[in-house]
């Protein structure tokens, strides 16, 4: 299963990446002809974390309390950008991205209560399925280390964060050796926290690898909200 490490991570990327700094001389900055615009294409692996739900009801003198977690296998993830240098400290993207998702398992645990009687119960199953999903982000990348010279290569430390939404659509058509029928759809608010590292090849094109973590506002009937982490390669030409 996935666990939930994210910040954990980004924390670590922003460590490693803010230590060597010290140790790292200033080149010129990436920028266009006319030092703004630039376009972006990027590829890499989108993992969703685990999402947990619970639930409760009664009916005639029976109580049934269950408890679940859906875990999800890695999915490769695709987007583009169109971005902007406000100066070389800052720059704002509109950000759109693709990732098709599909379930691993689902686990499952509880209690039947009639009367004094109590009896747990626990399982676990396979899910057949998938989440095709559709991201849209205004990002601000920081820049606030410039361009440094590492080990005779030009690269530039990235943080930032982004807003957007998240639009999916979730299909099941089984669950264990049961078929099931399962379709949902919805658009969540999503927010992001990026870290990266990004090599100036010239002052027009730039590579890049980035990290981010998201949130999505997507709880609700007893789940709670998601998180997904995304690890891709970017590269960057400047108009």
């Amino acid at each position: 299963m996935v666990k939930k490490t994210g910040v954990g991570v980004l924390l670590s990327l922003m460590f490693v990446l803010f230590a060597y700094s010290s140790v790292l001389a200033d080149t010129p900055v990436f920028k266009s002809d006319d030092g703004k615009w630039y376009g972006s294409i990027n590829a890499g692996v989108a993992i969703l974390n685990d999402i947990d739900f619970s639930a409760t009801s009664s009916r005639g003198g029976i109580t049934v309390t269950t408890a679940a977690s859906l875990s999800f296998d890695a999915a490769a993830s695709f987007g583009g950008a169109l971005g902007y240098i406000i100066n070389d400290l800052v720059r704002t993207e509109i950000e759109v991205g693709y990732q098709s998702i599909e379930y691993d398992k689902i686990n499952i645990s509880g209690n039947v209560t009639y009367g004094a009687t109590t009896v747990a119960y626990t399982g676990e199953a396979d899910v057949i399925g998938d989440i095709d999903a559709l991201h849209v982000l205004t990002n601000v990348i920081l820049t606030p280390l410039g361009n440094k010279t590492l080990f005779g290569a030009s690269v530039t430390p990235l943080v930032g964060a982004g807003i957007g939404f998240f639009d999916y659509e979730s299909t099941i058509t089984a669950i264990g050796t049961q078929t099931a029928t399962s379709v949902v759809s919805s658009t969540d608010f999503l927010v992001s926290i990026i870290a990266g590292l990004e090599y100036a090849s010239s002052q027009q094109v730039t590579w890049a690898i980035k990290y981010r973590h998201g949130w999505i506002d997507s709880g609700r009937d007893g789940a709670e909200d998601s998180a997904i982490d995304n690890i891709g390669a970017h590269v960057n030409i400047a108009f």
